[in-house]
């Protein structure tokens, strides 16, 4: 008999504009999401209802990226749109925040 058992997974949704107003509450959210007992593997942002990305969200998806890592976890950025693809790719950070983490 083969199980397969799936990561404990959070997702946290990012609502409109992913700025200087509301990137600490996202990252908030994933450390409480981090912190929690039993840990999640996965965390998932789900990026679906995303509107806009600033700099400052950039700034937030990197330290995110930097805590779930330090954690020992797996980062996913589900249903991306165009727009935040564009924002990741002019500056050079689609890989190292879509890339599964080393080892």
């Amino acid at each position: 008999m083969n199980t397969h058992a799936e990561p404990r997974t959070a997702t946290v949704p990012v609502e409109g504009e992913l700025d200087h107003e509301s990137c600490e509450g996202l990252v908030r959210a994933v450390t409480s999401h981090l912190a929690a007992r039993p840990p999640v593997e996965v965390v998932r942002v789900d990026c679906a209802d995303m509107t806009l990305c600033d700099s400052m969200g950039l700034s937030a998806l990197l330290q995110i990226r930097r805590d779930v890592d330090a954690a020992g976890r797996r980062l996913r950025l589900d249903h991306r749109p165009a727009h935040l693809d564009r924002l990741l790719r002019l500056t050079g950070t689609a890989d190292y925040l879509l890339a599964d983490p080393p080892g």
